[in-house]
């Protein structure tokens, strides 16, 4: 069976820890639920990458052997993902079609781009989130909670999963930080959810078709 081998480029290190779990979890899936022979999929790399250093990652994608065949590009989408992706994707692809020119076989980018913000996708899940939390955080007074149901319209969604893991009552619960609930969400989300979360699907689909052009799925 295959082996399909990818990256993700992420702004941070909270990203990090999401990201590659949720990535591998959700490409397990395709491979299993999709036509064709299968694949296998490595756990992705994660690179963490600077503002305009565009050039620098291209060659760094490059450099990889074994050969990478996904590139999986992070950036949030903010308030205006047309905006954000003219300021990460545009100039990351323009390096990208120099760097890789001639090159036969390269490696698909892929844009990874939750709305406004990673914490978003975090929240899709509100049975988990409820959970970790130790209580219906649909009851208490977390920042717009009413907005847990169309997680894309939270203005400040890092804002909304901090305070929703800490509403309990659990005085250890309060003492954590964010991260350290990041990998048990990715690792537990249902994925039926996310996929009710527009961006996530546009990343599914987006993948999909990369995986259709080289040949990982019918």
């Amino acid at each position: 069976m295959r082996q399909l081998r990818t990256v993700v480029a992420v702004e941070g290190a909270t990203d990090d820890t999401f990201f590659s779990q949720l990535l591998a979890r959700a490409l397990e899936e395709i491979g299993r639920e999709r036509p064709g022979k299968g694949f296998d999929v490595d756990r992705p790399l994660v690179f963490e990458r600077q503002a305009d250093t565009w050039r620098m990652f291209a060659q760094q994608v490059l450099d990889q052997t074994p050969r990478l065949n996904l590139v999986f590009f992070h950036y949030d989408g903010s308030a205006n993902p047309d905006r954000e992706a003219a300021k990460s994707w545009a100039p990351m692809m323009d390096a990208w079609g120099k760097a890789a020119s001639g090159m036969d076989a390269a490696p698909c980018f892929v844009p990874l781009v939750p709305v406004r913000e990673m914490e978003s996708w975090a929240l899709a899940d509100v049975t988990l989130v409820n959970e970790l939390a130790g209580v219906d955080v649909t009851t208490t007074g977390v920042f717009e909670v009413d907005l847990l149901s169309k997680v894309e319209k939270l203005t400040n969604p890092k804002r909304t999963l901090a305070e929703a893991l800490r509403s309990g009552t659990r005085r250890k619960r309060r003492s954590r930080s964010v991260h350290d609930y990041l990998d048990t969400i990715a690792r537990r989300i249902e994925l039926d959810r996310l996929r009710a979360v527009p961006s996530f699907q546009a990343w599914q689909t987006d993948t999909e078709t990369a995986l259709r052009r080289i040949g990982f799925i019918e």
